[in-house]
């Protein structure tokens, strides 16, 4: 049995997107729908001294210090020069001509003077295998690249996001425990997500289940963790950009979709208008006794998306938190590995995000797309 999708027309004409059963239909086949809980870049923390024989990368007043000469580096260095120190790396290495800076213009500064981030150089970081590639090949749409083994020990992993920050510490984290500030969460529930899937059969094995991932038009109820709550009710956004509609299949109780475009709209540090994407991504989820699901999403992310929270934040990001920007606008175009450009040159980078979702109630221009959660 399968599900088809049509666009129908809601009020002046917006678009939504309704599943409509064949006759076959059986009284067996659900529709189940969810709210996203969680979505995190996906961390494996192994022997650091391993992942990261280079050490960490540099922070920007460190990145700074390393073009001076030792002298001079040390003259900055001492106590009574701290002052000079952060004037000349918040100010002469983060302004360039005409008062561009390395944040907002972080390909104007790709010299020397900005240090590649220091790779990930480990063997083992989570994801999926998303080229089907044999290490070290490319693949129609893909750049050459090395692969990893993941965790639970799949091969061929492709996580090259992994392999340019991995070892630096706004994403590592402090500490053998830590985590970066920027390999945390997103803001699910400012930013909320559901997921929608019909024609299961089976939640074991089912040959063909549509998916339908969406930004939510409002706000759900959140809990004491700000994590949208099970039960929520919610309208999906009527953009049909924010919208990734696949087929996938449900084998040994795991729910593996076909690739498709994830774009939601997400407002970088408090502006209006910005966006997440990833391309070619896949879901990989399952579901327990609960009824959540929990599992990895994998695609490819363009490199001026990668970055554009930090377009948006401008000098302070860089003066502020000490990201050098152009360092990791350079190390992504490096070790980027998906869509490349007519010069053959690869412009996204593959990543992994963990996902968990819900059960929810969702609406679509009134309709509502599931029964009970």
């Amino acid at each position: 049995m399968q599900i088809s999708w049509r666009i129908a027309a809601i009020g002046a004409g917006c678009a939504a997107i309704v599943p409509l059963l064949s006759a076959q239909t059986s009284p067996a086949t659900s529709t189940e729908a969810f709210i996203v809980s969680d979505l995190s870049y996906a961390f494996y923390r192994g022997d650091e001294k391993t992942d990261c024989p280079d050490g960490r990368s540099f922070s920007l007043r460190d990145a700074y210090l390393q073009t001076r000469a030792p002298a001079e580096r040390e003259r900055l260095l001492k106590p009574e020069n701290a002052a000079a120190l952060d004037s000349a790396y918040k100010n002469d290495y983060v302004f360039g001509p005409g008062g561009k800076d390395i944040c907002t213009d972080a390909e104007l500064f790709a010299t020397p003077e900005h240090p590649l981030q220091k790779p990930f150089r480990g063997p083992v970081a989570p994801g999926m295998d998303l080229d089907g590639a044999t290490p070290g090949h490319a693949t129609p749409g893909t750049c050459r690249h090395d692969s990893f083994t993941s965790p639970t020990g799949e091969r061929g992993v492709d996580n090259q996001m992994y392999r340019a920050t991995g070892c630096n510490t706004m994403w590592r984290g402090i500490g053998e425990k830590g985590r970066g500030e920027l390999s945390g969460p997103m803001s699910v529930g400012k930013h909320p997500v559901a997921i929608v899937v019909a024609g299961v059969d089976d939640w074991q094995d089912d040959p063909h289940v549509e998916v339908l991932v969406a930004a939510v038009a409002d706000r759900p109820p959140l809990d004491a963790k700000q994590v949208p709550m099970a039960g929520s009710s919610v309208t999906l956004s009527a953009n049909p950009r924010y919208r990734m509609r696949v087929t996938g299949s449900i084998r040994n109780g795991v729910l593996t979709t076909d690739p498709g475009d994830f774009i939601l709209p997400y407002n970088w540090v408090g502006a209006s208008g910005g966006e997440y994407i990833a391309r070619h991504v896949r879901l990989r989820l399952t579901r327990n006794k609960d009824g959540e699901l929990s599992g990895a999403l994998g695609g490819y992310r363009p490199i001026d998306n990668v970055i554009a929270m930090f377009r948006v934040g401008g000098p302070g990001v860089a003066s502020t938190a000490g990201v050098d920007c152009s360092s990791l606008r350079q190390s992504l175009g490096l070790f980027a590995d998906g869509d490349p450009d007519q010069a053959g040159k690869c412009t996204s980078v593959s990543t992994a995000l963990n996902i968990a979702a819900r059960p929810a109630f969702v609406y679509d221009g009134g309709k509502l797309l599931n029964g009970r959660p």
